[in-house]
């Protein structure tokens, strides 16, 4: 066995502290599992967490929303809303065609083309 010795500030350690006791973990566990996952994907791993509404994809780099997905929904149902009220005030009707037949009218239309 080997020991490290980290100097952190106090408050960042009584929060760490508080979240690896949610976790089931105390703080020589966590440090351990960082480390080893660290040297296992050789990369610095940041995945383990409570909640958060956005997670690093450490495969490709892009960061992907991890809310749960009624409230995703919910969200993206009011932003639909609120852009369909901006077509309307603008004077923009929906359309009730659906894409295949959307798209076989634009053949149609521009056959010639």
């Amino acid at each position: 066995m080997s020991t490290i010795a980290v100097h952190v500030d106090e408050k960042l350690k009584e929060e760490a502290t508080k979240l690896y006791r949610e976790l089931g973990l105390d703080m020589t566990t966590a440090i351990k599992m960082f480390l080893t996952q660290s040297v296992l994907t050789r990369s610095i791993p940041f995945d383990i967490k409570l909640d958060s509404d956005f997670s690093l994809e450490l495969n490709s780099g892009d960061y992907i929303r991890t809310r749960d997905i009624i409230e995703y929904n919910q969200e993206t149902q009011e932003a639909y809303q609120d852009y369909m009220k901006k077509y309307q005030e603008k004077g923009i009707d929906p359309s009730s065609e659906s894409v295949e037949e959307f798209f076989s009218r634009m053949v149609d239309e521009h056959a010639d083309v």
